[in-house]
């Protein structure tokens, strides 16, 4: 809404099949796709965990074709699937990654993107080419201070190990909410992410439910991410079990207040 057309040089394909980005590489032309973006784990999208073999598989594609793989990092870092990078999980090397957010927890404005030696290499050696990136708020030293902060925390206080601990955790604090006549999936199992997806019907019916959900969540104390489908968990990495069954008593709470208002 209020935004223009989408760039026509943009296409999205199915998020967990590498048979239709295929399919989209050879409608378009091998030689003519630059760059494949992907997350790790896709967060705002509803918290979907891609299949085994997927992101190797588009690797693979773009190597095959010539195209960049671009990680989308900025969810699936720093901890959050308990590694730096959340491509370390799937031992994967992308061309380019993106983050933000959680290299200072958040508590200053900071991202960046990472590039490989490949891409890096004609801006150093090459004749006459120039990357003009001066912005006017780059490397903000407050903010740059922060991270270095913050990262620091994250391996001395053993919070990469963390995320990796959340992942148990949240599905047991999940799992029982499955079972609500709202709730079509309980998502969670990979890193400190989770989510609850709402019945497609009810959607139809309803679709301001993420919102009266995030609003009823609210006043039981515990803070969820409204999407598409549902809501998302995503807790810091030092939230405790106890913290996370607290959580899930709070939700069913509010589940049950969402559907005595509809």
């Amino acid at each position: 809404v209020g935004m223009g057309p989408v760039d026509p040089a943009v296409s999205s394909v199915q998020w967990d099949s590498l048979e239709a980005l295929e399919a989209e590489f050879e409608r378009v032309g091998p030689n003519k796709v630059a760059a494949v973006f992907a997350e790790p784990v896709i967060g705002a999208g509803g918290v979907h965990r891609v299949p085994p073999g997927y992101l190797q598989g588009l690797a693979e594609l773009c190597t095959r074709h010539g195209a960049l793989f671009i990680a989308d990092c900025v969810i699936a870092a720093f901890g959050r699937l308990g590694t730096w990078w959340g491509v370390d999980r799937f031992d994967l090397k992308p061309d380019m990654i993106t983050f933000a957010k959680g290299i200072t927890s958040g508590y200053l404005p900071l991202g960046g993107v990472v590039i490989s030696g490949r891409i890096a290499e004609p801006f150093w050696t090459g004749d006459g080419i120039w990357f003009r990136h001066g912005q006017t708020y780059s490397g903000h030293p407050t903010c740059c201070a922060a991270a270095l902060a913050n990262l620091d925390i994250i391996e001395n206080e053993g919070l990469l190990e963390r995320g990796r601990e959340l992942e148990d955790e949240i599905s047991t604090a999940l799992k029982p909410l499955a079972s609500s006549e709202l709730v079509s999936d309980a998502r969670a199992g990979i890193g400190a992410l989770g989510a609850l997806a709402f019945e497609p019907e009810l959607l139809a019916a309803h679709p301001d439910v993420p919102l009266r959900m995030f609003a009823a969540a609210r006043q039981q104390g515990v803070l969820v991410r409204p999407l598409g489908d549902g809501v998302a968990l995503s807790p810091s990495l030092v939230t405790t079990a106890d913290d996370l069954a607290a959580a899930s008593v709070g939700l069913a709470d509010a589940l049950a207040s969402v559907s005595e208002s509809l």
